[in-house]
Order: C-alpha cells, then structure tokens, then sequence
C-alpha cells in the first residue's frame, strides 16, 4: 500500500521487469474501499488481478463493471519503467557450476557470478561502465541469449550482442573457480548448548 492505493505489479517468466504490468487503486480519502473490494473478491488475490485484467482502461475506469458497488476507487494500469525489477520466476535456484561446461552460455555465467566462483575479475574493453561483477550478474539475468562465455589462454572472457546479428563485446575476463561456494546459511545453535 502506498498511503490510501494499492499498487500491484505482475511480473512474468521470461519478461524483463521493464515489461511489466502495474495496476494502481485506491481512494484519495481512505483505504476502506481498497480493502471492501479485496474482502469482497474473497481475500484472494488471483481474482482480484482477473478482475483488474477484465477491465476496459479505453474508457472511464469508474464505469467498469467490476468496481459497481465501490464508486470511490480510481484504478489506473500502467507499464513498469524499472530496468532493475526481476521477475522471481526468471530466477529459479542458481546453483553453483561444479565442472567446466561444453558451451558457458548465459545461464551458466549467471550461476558461476552469482555464487562468487570466480577469482582476479576484470572489466573488459568493451565496459564502458566499467560495471563491476554484480552490475554484469544482472544484466545477464535480464538477457541471458545474449551472453556466451569464451575461454582464451586460460582466462573466460564474457561477451555480450545488443540484438542477435550483432557483434560479440567483451565485458569481462575472469579466473573460474569450481570450488563450492561456503553455505550462506550457517545451522542455528541452539541457545542451551556451550
């Protein structure tokens, strides 16, 4: 809730957050008509976004027949301009790379990134950011088809293409390293044992 709206974004596997669908209601005056329209949709949240997905936005909002007994709600929908948003389902678990690949396509190169299996990184000449290893881990997160891994005397090159035609540029040179990352998580002890 932002002050007396409800704002909802829907993100979809393999959409980039700046293709997402927002969808804003709400009452200048007060929240109770946000939430009267959740109780009536039964608490739940899928039939409120069918509801939403329904709707007409080519004409007056208030008029649509979904919102007939709550006349105070405005609702708007509109597109996400966030580069950064990251659909959870893009995501899935990236699991740590335990041996060399056959071909270090995007997927691959967001696992090694993300898990730090990697030693003496170094941006490439084509960085004109010069964006460090988080900063590339999200980039290809967004666009994993456009990146391919490449080794060349001993280091792994990462390369990226604006569009699929386009040329390879280097953004980055690292070391792998195939070693297990240690747990993120350490195994809670108990407050009775010494």
């Amino acid at each position: 809730m932002q002050t007396t709206y409800l704002q909802l974004t829907l993100l979809q596997a393999g959409k980039q957050g700046r293709d997402a669908i927002k969808y804003s209601l709400g009452s200048r005056l007060s929240v109770e008509p946000v939430w009267q329209l959740i109780k009536s949709c039964g608490w739940q949240l899928e039939r409120v976004i069918g509801g939403l997905e329904s709707m007409d936005f080519s004409s007056n909002v208030r008029d649509n027949s979904l919102l007939k007994a709550h006349t105070d709600i405005t609702v708007r929908k509109f597109f996400s301009k966030e580069r950064a948003l990251i659909a959870p389902a893009m995501l899935g678990s990236l699991h740590p790379v335990t041996d060399e690949p056959a071909i270090w396509d995007g997927n691959t190169l967001a696992r090694l990134l993300a898990n730090q299996q990697f030693r003496q990184y170094r941006s490439g000449p084509d960085n004109s950011r010069n964006a460090d290893a988080n900063s590339l881990l999200l980039d290809i997160i967004q666009n994993p088809q456009r990146w391919l891994g490449q080794r060349h005397n001993g280091k792994l090159h990462l390369f990226n293409r604006i569009t699929e035609t386009a040329q390879l540029h280097n953004h980055a040179s690292l070391l792998p390293d195939f070693r297990r990352p240690p747990p993120r998580l350490l195994p809670r002890r108990s407050p009775l044992a010494r």
